[in-house]
């Protein structure tokens, strides 16, 4: 298989304000080639190359920009495994250690000239391999020689120039700068003290990262220690101050190598993703946890990605022959971190417990019982939630909650009066039932005086004028008080809101909302006119040994806000009338589905919910119909079809609606 190089670089993704990583591949390649090399006095230097004084060139800061870095180790060197590997597109030569074998194509992604000249033994002699490498040759103009003596020294040195925009361009220009980037990215070599002396040269200055780590660094470490059937266990730990990353981790390791990690934002809750945590004097830090024991370093596979460790205990091996498995290294070293990080966290913490109290106060009472009754429970929401979501995690505790009451429940009904009169647990658990029973009923109350405050204020917005000084539709106010084209088999009964109009419309048992006539179940009428909502109580499948198919039926007409004109032929009133003609001439399936007709007694019940306008006033007053006490309505009685009707202005809708509401609307203090 061949490989378009210029294309594999051109598909290399490398962010420009990644414009370092190039360098780091390097470096951490040295590291790995000193550690192959097992040198007790390994180094890696790098060497900042720097352009001449130019006009237009010189930075900020005075210096001279960077045209590229000379890295150079005392490893292990290019022998023929390496050089191979260095050749072989995407090799897993150095998997283990974590390498995706892709670091040379980000050399020629920031870089256009690459020189590599490398010392290394192979048997009892020394050889010097020594090739370029850019993006339209690849490997060229490669050297190999045997040096025909021992007086040599390994060393390689990688020469990476010819620094390309945008990444010369966003480079830091201070060597100091440099140093820490290089500390912060290659930071666990340094924690669990496998580092080479890392030095980065620029000119004459020297910085030695390794001081740096040990000066600055290394006293914000911990080293802890704990103990799982019979295997001890090592947590180094670090507040890393000024890191660039921001995620908490714990890193298994093996033979003083990171083998693979956890982020602890996902087992302690008050850890937030990619935020840093303050200490005491509100300075940021990222936790870095290593872990390392014996046991780990027995158990890491082949390639050195993972662990031949069971995931869970398994309850099937007997204790002393079962292994321990990595939820139980892992939670044991959770625990260790929690203890650390407990001073640092207890400020998330407050300020958690502050907003989700603060938001169950003022916006959602309903969760008032969680406060009292699931505080550990609350414990475990992440800090930080948008509104939305912290109510949907509220939400789960809540339902979470009631099933529990309801199984509480459950048992203690099974109780019998001689079980509460001989063992006094079961009259505590009762009480306490009785009171957390008690609180979960005011939080939904509390939850349904809000609903009906919210739907009260959006109806009320909809009769007035839109932005084009146009009056809402009839079908718009229709729709908050009932789905229009629907039926009460197919709307919740948190979706309708006919307590707007009378409570008791809420508790009907079938109701048809903008259905034609002759499309209503167990009615038949020939007609396809369409009641606005068409209410039936007592059905007549709930009936016993009566042929009475319903006790009432309710009809509701709604008419555009503030709708003004009417044609003889659109009065209302008569409207209703016909509605009611048609229904009394048709015929109901009883239980059976054997017909039967309507008695003549049935009741039935209008409502007309409209403005009184001049129009409308004269319908009422043509029908005899008398004025509401408030002078904001009208109603009326049609003996021949035993119908009650009412006119409801919608003002009179509303302001009603808020009267019968508006003790518990104060007791919310909405």
């Amino acid at each position: 298989m061949q490989i378009n190089l210029s294309g594999r670089i051109r598909n290399t993704h490398l962010p420009d304000s990644k414009a370092l990583l190039p360098l780091f591949e390097a470096v951490v390649n040295s590291i790995h080639a000193v550690e192959d090399a097992k040198s007790n006095n390994g180094f890696v230097k790098i060497l900042i190359q720097r352009g001449h004084f130019q006009t237009g060139l010189i930075g900020e800061d005075g210096l001279a920009p960077i045209e590229g870095f000379i890295v150079v180790d005392n490893g292990i060197g290019f022998d023929e495994k390496n050089y191979n590997s260095f050749l072989t597109s995407d090799s897993s030569w150095k998997i283990a250690r974590g390498s995706k074998g892709i670091g040379r194509f980000l050399w020629l992604k920031a870089f256009n000239s690459i020189t590599i000249v490398s010392i290394y033994k192979d048997a009892d002699k020394y050889c010097k391999r020594e090739f370029n490498f850019n993006t339209e040759r690849g490997v060229y103009e490669h050297l190999l020689q045997d040096l025909n003596t021992s007086n040599f020294e390994c060393e390689t040195s990688i020469k990476l120039m010819d620094f390309q925009n945008p990444y010369r361009t966003k480079c830091p220009q201070e060597a100091s700068v440099i140093a820490r980037k290089i500390l912060d990215h290659c930071i666990s070599y340094f924690l669990l003290g496998t580092a080479p002396l890392i030095e980065v040269i620029d000119g004459g200055h020297s910085i030695n990262i390794n001081n740096y780590f040990i000066n600055n660094l290394q006293p914000n470490s911990e080293t802890h220690e704990f103990e799982l059937s019979g295997q001890k266990f090592y947590l180094k730990s670090l507040k890393f101050y000024g890191s660039e990353t921001s995620e908490h981790k714990l890193c298994y390791c093996a033979n003083h190598r990171e083998v693979k990690s956890d982020n602890l934002d996902k087992y302690i809750v008050d850890l937030t993703k990619n935020r840093k945590i303050r200490d005491e004097d509100n300075k940021p830090f990222t936790y870095l946890g290593y872990l390392s024991s014996s046991y780990l370093d027995n158990r890491v596979n082949p390639e050195r990605i993972n662990f031949n460790i069971p995931e869970e205990h398994d309850d099937f091996v007997i204790e002393e022959l079962r292994d321990i498995s990595l939820i139980e290294i892992r939670n044991a070293s959770v625990s260790i971190i929690k203890e650390e990080l407990s001073p640092f966290l207890q400020t998330i913490r407050d300020h958690k417990e502050q907003e989700i109290r603060n938001y169950i106060f003022n916006d959602a009472p309903e969760y008032r019982p969680l406060l009292k009754y699931a505080t550990e429970s609350l414990e475990q929401i992440p800090p930080g939630l948008p509104t939305a979501k912290l109510d949907i995690e509220l939400h789960k505790l809540q339902s979470k909650f009631e099933l529990e009451i309801k199984e509480q429940g459950r048992e203690i009904l099974s109780y019998s009066v001689e079980d509460f009169k001989k063992y006094p647990e079961y009259s505590y658990k009762f009480h306490q039932f009785l009171e957390q029973y008690n609180d979960l009923g005011k939080s939904k109350l509390a939850d349904y005086v809000i609903h009906k405050k919210i739907i009260l204020d959006i109806f009320e917005k909809n009769l007035k004028k839109d932005d084009d000084g146009k009056y809402k539709l009839e079908r718009d106010v229709h729709e908050i008080v009932f789905p229009l084209r629907s039926t009460s088999e197919d709307v919740a009964f948190e979706r309708q809101n006919l307590w707007i109009i009378d409570e008791k419309l809420t508790y009907h048992q079938y109701l048809a909302s903008d259905q034609p006539l002759d499309t209503i179940e167990n009615l038949e009428v020939d007609s396809s006119e369409r009641p606005d909502l068409l209410i039936f109580n007592n059905p007549i499948a709930f009936v016993e040994g009566e042929d009475q198919p319903y006790s009432s039926v309710v009809i509701v007409e709604f008419k555009r806000p503030m709708r003004g004109t009417y044609k003889d032929n659109e009065n209302p009133i008569t409207q209703v009338y016909d509605y009611i003609r048609k229904i009394k001439s048709g015929t109901f399936s009883d239980k059976e589905g054997r017909l039967v007709t309507l008695p003549e007694h049935t009741p039935f019940y209008a409502y007309i919910i409209c403005d009184i306008t001049v129009k409308i006033k004269g319908f009422a007053e043509d029908a005899t119909y008398y004025p509401t006490p408030d002078l904001q309505g009208y109603f009326g009685y049609n003996p021949r079809l035993n119908t009650y009707v009412e006119i409801l202005s919608f003002t009179k809708l509303i302001n009603d609606a808020k009267k019968r509401n508006n003790v518990l609307f104060k007791k919310l203090n909405l």
